[in-house]
C-alpha cells in the first residue's frame, strides 16, 4: 500500500494545500473524477472546520494528512492538535421541507458521512484523528488488496473496530517520478556508497512527507520513532528556541532523528522544517532491523554523527563564548549602575536642616538609565535643583547623563546673584553637550534656584514635564510655563526663565515622563490626571510620603508589566514655620 503524508501549519494555507495535495495524488494514482470529487469535498470540509474553529492557541501548530492508497481502496487520516472534538457526534441535520426552509451551514459532517464508505474519530496522543475510507470506482496502479472493506459496510455509523489494514499481495512499485526521487539515496550521508538496488524494496514501502508551511517537527522532550531523510528543502536544528539565531542546518541528503531512535530517549533539540521540504520517513523498526543491517550504513551513520557532533561542539563553544561575554557585560553594567547611583545625592537629603524636606528616587528600566536629579546648596541661602531625562535608554543614555551632571556641577556657583543665572547655566550646558554629540542625543530638564529666605524660585523648563506644585496648603497643580527647547541638539540657544513665589508648606514635585507614561498590562498609560489625583489624595505632604505614594501608585497601575522607561521623582518641600 502506498503511503503519503502532508504536514502543514494550522492556518488558512492548509485548506488550499490539502486540496492541491489530493489533486496530485489523484493524478499519480489515476483516481476517477468521481472519486476525486468525493475525497476532496470531504477533506475540504474537515480541514476548513479545523482551521476556522480551532482556538487561537493552536494556530501554526502542525496538522498531518495521511494517505494509504491501495488498488481499489484509499484511506485518509486527518490529525490535528486542537481541542478534543468528535465531528461525528453531531446529530444529523434536520431536513428542510421546502427550499425556503433550507438553512446554510451544518451540512458538512452529514456530507462526509454520506460520501465516505467508512469513518471513525479517535482522540490519541493529545490529537484529534478523523479517518475516512473510500472504495474507488476504478482500480489504481496498485495490486489488489488482500482484504478490503465490504461494500455493504454501513456508511452512517462509526467503525466499531480499527479500519482495515489493507495488506498488499506484493510490494508496490512506485511510479517513475518517485523512483527518480528516491534514487538520490546512493549519495546521501547514511546511504553513501550503497547501491540503490540494495535498498529499493525497503524504500518503496516508506512514507514521503511533504511540508507546506514552516513547522516544528520535534521539540525537546518529544518522543520520536522515525528517522527523517531530507529529499528536498532544509531542516534547522535549534538548541535554543526556534529563531534564536544559532542552529545546525540539515540539507538535502542529511537526516535527523537517528539518535533518539537508537537510544529510545526523547528529542533534545527543536527540529524546524522549512516550507516546501520533502522528507523520506523511515520508521524505527525498518531503520534498526533492516537499514542498519546493510553493509556500510553503520559506518556512514557513525561518520554522520561525528560530523554533526563537531558542528554541535562548535555551536556550543560559540554559545559559551557569548555567555561569558554576556556575563562580563552584566558585571560591567552592574558596576556602571553602582557608579551612576553614587552620582546622585545620597540619602537623607539635608538631614538636620529644618528649612528643607527633600526626597529623590530613581528606578531605571534597565541596568543603567538616562534619568537623573541633583540638588545642592550654592550658598547658605540658595539651593540649586534639577531633574532631567536623556533621550534613549541603556548605556549610551547613562554616559550622556554623566556628562551632563559633570557640566552642571562644574559650572554651578558662578554668577548666582545674577537674575538670569539659571538661563545662563542651561545655555552653557546646551552648548557644551552639543559639542562632540555625534549620536544626536539630547535631554529635557527642569532646574531652578530656590531662595530659602524669600521662598522665591527662578526656574527653567527645557522641554520637560510640568512639575506639580502645591502653594501652602493648596491643591497640587501643574505649572510649567514658559517652556524652552530641548538641551544639547542646537548650538547657541537662549532659555527664558520663569519665577514662582512659594509659601510656607509649599511643595514642588518634579518627575520624568516615566511616571505619567507608566504602562499597565494592556498598554494603557497612567497619565497626568491620575498623578495629580494621587498627590492630592496623599494623607501627608511630607516629601517621603509623597514619593512613596506615587511609586506605590505606579506599581499598582502597572500590575507587574515591564516598564520601558526610567521612573524618577524629586520632591522639595518648604515646611511651614
Amino acid at each position: 500500500m502506498k503511503q503519503r503524508l502532508l504536514t502543514g501549519p494550522l492556518d488558512q494555507s492548509l485548506i488550499s494545500a490539502s486540496s492541491s495535495w489530493l489533486q496530485s495524488l489523484a493524478a499519480a494514482f489515476n483516481f476517477s473524477p468521481e472519486d476525486l470529487y468525493r475525497i476532496d469535498m470531504c477533506f475540504e470540509e474537515l480541514v476548513t472546520n479545523v482551521v476556522n474553529y480551532s482556538a487561537p492557541q493552536f494556530a501554526q501548530q502542525p496538522v498531518n494528512l495521511h494517505a494509504s492508497i491501495g488498488a481499489q481502496q484509499a484511506s485518509f487520516t486527518l490529525i490535528d492538535p486542537a481541542a478534543p472534538f468528535d465531528p461525528f457526534s453531531l446529530p444529523p441535520p434536520t431536513l428542510a421541507k421546502t427550499l425556503a426552509d433550507f438553512e446554510i451551514g451544518g451540512q458538512g459532517v452529514h456530507l462526509v458521512r454520506e460520501f465516505s464508505n467508512a469513518y471513525r474519530y479517535q482522540r490519541r496522543d493529545n490529537c484529534n484523528r478523523v479517518e475516512l475510507v473510500f472504495e474507488l470506482a476504478q482500480p489504481t496502479q496498485s495490486p489488489p488488496l488482500a482484504s478490503k472493506m465490504l461494500r455493504n459496510t454501513d456508511r452512517r455509523s462509526q467503525l466499531e473496530r480499527p479500519l482495515p489494514s489493507a495488506v498488499c499481495d506484493g510490494r508496490y512499485r512506485r511510479n517513475a517520478k518517485d523512483r527518480r526521487a528516491l534514487g538520490f539515496v546512493s549519495w546521501t550521508q547514511i546511504f553513501q556508497g550503497v547501491p540503490y538496488a540494495a535498498v529499493e524494496d525497503l524504500l518503496e514501502g516508506l512514507t514521503i512527507q511533504d511540508i507546506v508551511g514552516e513547522i516544528v517537527l520535534l521539540k525537546p522532550g518529544d518522543a520520536n520513532d522515525s528517522v527523517r531523510v531530507v529529499m528536498q528543502g532544509q531542516l534547522r536544528v535549534y538548541l535554543d528556541q526556534p529563531g534564536s539565531g544559532d542552529f545546525i542546518d540539515v540539507g538535502i541528503g542529511a537526516c535527523v532523528g537517528e539518535m533518539s531512535v537508537i537510544d529510545h530517549r526523547p528529542a533534545s533539540a527543536y527540529v524546524v522544517a522549512e516550507p516546501g521540504t520533502q522528507l523520506l520517513v523511515i520508521d524505527e523498526d525498518t531503520f534498526l532491523n533492516e537499514i542498519m543491517a546493510i553493509p556500510r550504513v553503520a559506518r556512514n551513520l557513525m561518520s554522520t554523527l561525528s560530523g554533526r557532533m563537531r558542528r554541535s561542539d562548535e555551536l556550543t563553544i560559540r554559545r559559551m563564548r557569548k555567555m561569558l561575554e554576556m556575563e562580563q557585560a552584566q558585571r560591567e553594567l552592574q558596576y556602571a549602575r553602582s557608579i551612576q547611583k553614587s552620582l546622585l545625592p545620597s540619602e537623607p537629603l539635608f538631614a538636620g536642616d529644618p528649612r528643607l524636606d527633600c526626597v529623590g528616587r530613581m528606578c531605571t528600566a534597565r541596568e543603567v538609565g538616562g534619568d537623573f536629579y541633583d540638588i545642592f546648596f550654592l550658598d547658605p541661602q540658595h539651593v540649586f535643583f534639577v531633574i532631567a531625562d536623556v533621550c534613549g535608554k541603556g548605556l549610551p543614555a547613562a554616559l550622556f547623563m554623566v556628562r551632563a551632571i559633570a557640566i552642571l556641577r562644574a559650572q554651578s556657583g558662578f554668577e548666582r546673584q545674577s537674575a538670569d543665572y539659571a538661563s545662563r547655566l542651561i545655555a552653557r550646558l546646551n552648548d557644551q553637550l552639543y559639542e562632540h554629540n555625534d549620536a544626536q542625543q539630547f535631554l529635557t530638564a527642569y532646574c531652578g534656584i530656590l531662595d530659602l529666605e524669600s521662598l522665591t524660585v527662578r526656574y527653567i523648563n527645557a522641554g520637560h514635564n510640568a512639575p506639580a506644585i502645591a502653594l501652602g496648603d493648596g491643591a497640587f497643580e501643574f505649572r510649567g510655563e514658559p517652556i524652552n527647547p530641548f538641551v544639547g541638539m542646537i548650538e547657541g540657544l537662549r532659555y527664558r526663565a520663569g519665577e514662582l513665589q512659594l509659601k510656607p508648606g509649599s511643595v514642588l514635585f518634579l518627575y520624568t515622563d516615566g511616571v505619567t507614561e507608566a504602562e499597565d498590562t494592556g498598554g494603557g498609560m497612567l497619565g497626568d490626571d491620575r498623578l495629580l489625583a494621587r498627590l492630592n489624595a496623599a494623607p501627608s505632604r511630607s516629601a517621603r510620603e509623597l514619593v512613596d505614594a506615587v511609586f506605590d501608585d505606579v506599581a499598582d497601575f502597572a500590575a507587574g508589566a515591564q516598564q520601558s522607561d526610567d521612573i524618577t521623582v524629586l520632591a522639595i518641600r518648604c515646611p511651614a514655620v
